[in-house]
């Protein structure tokens, strides 16, 4: 836990017992003159710091308000004073850039799969109302087998997977690994399912896990509300067309026959490849900007770190502007998972569900101090 910093020993002389000793006798106190100034330094910055006007988010805003002050500190010292203020440290902006990992180790047909679902405008079929989209992604071959729901329940979830996986003519079957989000649509009868058949379920801890599934829902999208707004030049003001569940399967062979971006080819035919006994070789969606894998610098278990929030992660609701960017408790590193051409993964001792790169984690100075307290008063 942060501490504040620790002032000069006082050491407590007898004043009856001085003044019986000979001068040269006498005790001195000795004060290193550059602690003392460290000290003056620190109380002068931290008095301009933490008055009602001040809380600067800048080292540059910081000394310009030193030089009103008539102090002459430099921007080094200042930094290096504001990095040690936890309560800098949980306003410091988020890195520009963060090394993900990705699914580019999976290189197989049926090794593993995502789903995820996504509301959709109400579209009646007959005597049904289908409210939800539902899609089950490969991620080695990246194909794709959609289907509709009138509700949420694992009930109906599991009957629409057990359908797809049970079809003949379809590229997917049961796979290893089935990747979902923590929704109650996966579990009960649908974990149930998947279990009987031997599949290992993986729950996601965040939006990154189901990337995959997730970004396809917008792919699906595109075309069908393209779609939508061409029939609403043909309908009344007060209409507005909401079919999706026609174009369903149209768009998931549009989708099979064309080439994607990572595997240079498209789901189809990386489904006859890997039926073949091939490996499906994906790129990564972003390079690599740094070392990643057992030639990354690893940082060793106990190191204290704080850790990127996820949006309305520390207070629920929608993001605002206010929110500070790292935890504000400190955590420390538990253990850690190291593959090759992927970035070193961090577990936090009992800290989130999910796992840390490098750049989602900021390390902790063992001097951090923590705010006065006569900021009560104030």
């Amino acid at each position: 836990m942060p501490v504040q910093l620790p002032l000069l020993p006082i050491i407590s002389i007898d004043s009856g017992e001085t003044r019986n000793l000979d001068i040269s006798k006498r005790p001195v106190i000795y004060i290193d003159p550059q602690k003392a100034q460290d000290l003056d330094q620190d109380l002068a910055l931290q008095k301009l710091y933490y008055r009602p006007e001040g809380y600067y988010r800048t080292a540059e805003k910081m000394q310009m308000v030193c030089k009103k002050a008539r102090y002459k500190f430099s921007l080094t010292e200042i930094k290096n004073w504001l990095n040690k203020q936890a309560l800098h440290q949980i306003h410091k902006p988020q890195p520009k850039f963060i090394q993900y990992a990705s699914f580019n180790n999976i290189q197989f047909l049926n090794e593993v799969h995502q789903s995820d679902t996504t509301p959709m405008p109400p579209d009646k079929v007959g005597n049904q109302i289908y409210k939800y989209r539902g899609v089950i992604k490969d991620v080695a071959t990246r194909y794709r087998c959609s289907f509709a729901l009138t509700d949420k329940t694992a009930t109906q979830m599991a009957r629409a997977i057990q359908k797809i996986y049970d079809d003949p003519n379809n590229s997917l079957s049961y796979s290893n690994t089935f990747i979902v989000d923590r929704g109650t649509e996966y579990m009960c009868e649908y974990r149930d399912l998947l279990l009987t058949y031997g599949i290992k379920i993986q729950y996601a801890n965040s939006k990154r896990g189901v990337a995959i599934a997730e970004c396809d829902h917008q792919e699906f999208e595109k075309h069908a509300y393209f779609r939508q707004d061409a029939e609403d030049f043909h309908l009344p003001l007060t209409d507005r067309s909401r079919a999706w569940i026609r174009g369903l399967r149209i768009n998931d062979n549009i989708y099979n026959n064309t080439s994607t971006r990572l595997i240079d080819m498209s789901p189809n035919e990386a489904v006859k490849k890997a039926l073949k006994g091939k490996k499906i070789i994906a790129r990564h969606s972003v390079e690599h900007r740094r070392p990643v894998g057992y030639n990354e610098p690893l940082l060793p278990s106990y190191t204290e770190v704080r850790h990127l929030l996820e949006p309305s992660e520390l207070e629920g609701g929608r993001r605002r502007a206010t929110d500070c960017n790292w935890s504000p408790e400190v955590f420390t590193i538990d253990s850690y998972l190291i593959k090759e051409n992927q970035p070193i993964l961090y577990k936090l001792y009992k800290g989130p569900r999910r796992s840390f790169v490098r750049e989602e984690l900021q390390i902790v100075p063992p001097d951090t101090v923590l705010p006065p307290k006569y900021i009560l008063k104030n």
